[in-house]
């Protein structure tokens, strides 16, 4: 398999280091390059950007060629997963990354090209959703529902029967007690405790959480309408 991966920041240097990790570890693809709107063809430290993702090639035919984004904007990763599969279809099919690293129970479902860094425990009973990042050290606990496109950050705790909605972002850090609801694409801020049910397209902070602004509903039908 050729597997390319969408974006050449931060995330993606994170994600390079992983899947250098799966690789010494037996992993039997092949990284073909990152793909980057804001950086034109070249090396940027171990990183080989081959340009735009719009500029990418895939056979029409024939299976083994993946992908996996590495964007940390949640938006911005539904946007280019919209426009890839404009482009490509089923050519270029999403590809899941589990670091070896990260501890996963019984019962645990993870969608297509989610990232599970290092040191990730997802417990029993579990859905992941698509196109997710579960970061290092972050925890999801038994009987959990997590939307597609969300990103948990580092260290934050996801407690059990939480249902956690399309787009959501956990802060670094953040505690989310059981059988709470956080809404779609709401965000969540790094060490916050949410104690309490969180509407859709809010920010909350603070302990206990509480909503502090509703500005995410903007953003999100801006990209709704892309």
């Amino acid at each position: 398999m050729k597997l390319y991966v969408v974006g050449a920041g931060g995330h993606a240097r994170e994600v390079h280091s992983y899947i250098e990790d799966l690789r010494r570890a037996g992993w039997p693809g092949t990284l073909a390059g990152f793909l980057d709107d804001a950086l034109p063809k070249g090396l940027y430290g171990r990183l080989k950007v081959l340009g735009p993702p719009s500029a990418l090639a895939v056979p029409k035919s024939g299976p083994g060629y993946f992908y996996i984004t590495a964007l940390g904007s949640n938006p911005d990763r539904r946007r280019m997963v919209e426009d890839l599969e404009e482009i490509h279809g089923s050519a270029l099919a999403p590809w899941t990354l589990i670091h070896a690293s990260a501890a996963i129970g019984e019962d645990v479902k993870i969608g297509a090209g989610t990232c599970i860094a290092p040191g990730a425990i997802l417990t029993a009973q579990i859905s992941i959703g698509r196109h997710c990042i579960v970061n290092v050290k972050a925890s999801v606990s038994h009987d959990c529902t997590v939307g597609d496109f969300v990103n948990i950050n580092p260290s934050a705790t996801i407690c059990g029967s939480v249902n956690v909605g399309e787009g959501a972002y956990i802060g670094a850090g953040a505690t989310v007690i059981e059988k709470v609801s956080i809404g779609a694409w709401s965000v969540i801020g790094a060490g916050a405790v949410v104690t309490r049910d969180i509407p859709a397209n809010v920010t909350a902070v603070g302990v206990p959480a509480r909503i502090i602004k509703n500005s995410g509903l903007l953003t999100c039908q801006a990209r709704a309408t892309h």
